[in-house]
């Protein structure tokens, strides 16, 4: 009951504040902008399909985070340019367990395990400045802890659309700490055959926002946000 009311509060602030959505246009792309205006200098070009994180709106316009070539990148675009991801066909959590939740429905079942952190399995580099604040894991950036050794990491995520069954791989789960199993959304776009997992995590200091898209049975992409 605790965790259905926590994430109850954490959908409701999802829905009210901060999003994923897909570019969405009927010319195919969109302008990016330094900020809300048509006389704004316009700074990228987002196709189609680009995940986005949407915060509040201001007017007519969206401040949105995005990705491209692993930079972290912010602007504006107007706000019925995307899709709420949320707004696609939502698939339910079926199954409750403590580190196993599963999402059904249909033909479409979504399977998320953790397991516990063993830091005898992972190569921490700490920040000079603070010789106990891990700066990498596995020689890479991390999600989840605010400079701490996590508790728990992602297992796997085991997919299955139709007959199709299959996992994503370990770089897809890889860096991502201390998952809140029970935050877990799944959304089909069943027009494009498009299936989307999300989740909000965190150990209390560390958190973010991520999303994997896999399209036609195929993994394609994570995206990574703070939300704040």
């Amino acid at each position: 009951m605790k965790h259905a009311l926590v994430f109850l509060i954490i959908q409701l602030s999802l829905n009210t504040h901060a999003q994923f959505a897909i570019i969405a246009d009927q010319d195919g792309y969109v302008n990016v902008r330094a900020d809300k205006g048509t006389g704004s200098k316009i700074t990228d070009m987002l196709k189609n399909g680009h995940l986005i994180f949407c915060f509040e709106d201001t007017g007519n316009w969206t401040n949105i985070d995005y990705s491209r070539n692993d930079k972290k990148l912010n602007g504006f675009v107007y706000k019925d340019r995307y899709t709420l991801i949320s707004s696609y066909r939502s698939i339910p959590v079926v199954k409750e367990r403590t580190n196993a939740v599963t999402l059904s429905k249909d033909s479409i079942e979504v399977i998320i395990t953790q397991k516990s952190f063993d830091k005898r399995q992972h190569k921490f580099s700490y920040c000079k400045e603070a010789k106990d604040q891990i700066e990498l894991i596995d020689n890479k950036a991390y999600w989840g802890t605010d400079g701490g050794i996590p508790a728990f990491e992602y297992s796997s995520v085991a997919i299955k659309i139709g007959r199709k069954t299959f996992q994503l791989s370990q770089p897809a789960l890889s860096n991502l700490f201390e998952p809140n199993l029970y935050n877990t959304a799944v959304n089909f776009d069943t027009d494009n055959n498009i299936l989307y997992i999300q989740s909000m995590n965190s150990d209390g200091a560390g958190a973010y926002h991520v999303i994997w898209k896999i399209e036609k049975g195929i993994y394609k992409e994570r995206y990574i946000a703070y939300g704040f």
